[in-house]
């Protein structure tokens, strides 16, 4: 939103962000629905699919439902869907678990994103959250 529309209707911020802040999602019985389910399925250790139009908030009500998982025993990480390739998303993986890699291999990577993963779940004793 332009400055001039900000001024005009008093807005001191964008009143509709793509990714709002955790305070100001709206709990709506959507949100309640994702977010049953998505519990659902990390007490089972089961994978869930959330669908939906674009921009109907899968991507904001995964992050509302993550951010109910105490910090100390899970660990989510966010994969976003993108059109690129396989080595894309592996880079993608590893950077959402702060490890910078500068490898294109298919064989490198994926064992590197185990690697990663183990030690969360053997050293740390934590729980791996893919969302």
């Amino acid at each position: 939103m332009n400055e001039g529309y900000r001024a005009f209707f008093g807005f001191e911020r964008e009143p509709f962000p793509s990714d709002p802040g955790l305070k100001d999602i709206l709990e709506t019985e959507d949100i309640k629905g994702v977010c049953s389910r998505f519990d659902y399925a990390v007490r089972l250790g089961a994978i869930g699919l959330v669908t939906g139009e674009i921009g109907s908030g899968k991507s904001t009500a995964l992050r509302y439902a993550a951010s109910r998982l105490h910090p100390s025993e899970y660990r989510s990480i966010s994969i976003t869907a993108a059109c690129g390739s396989l080595l894309e998303m592996y880079r993608m993986l590893l950077g959402q678990m702060g490890v910078e890699t500068s490898s294109s291999s298919r064989a490198f990577l994926p064992g590197r994103i185990r690697h990663e993963i183990c030690a969360l779940v053997c050293e740390k004793k934590m729980k791996v959250v893919l969302r």
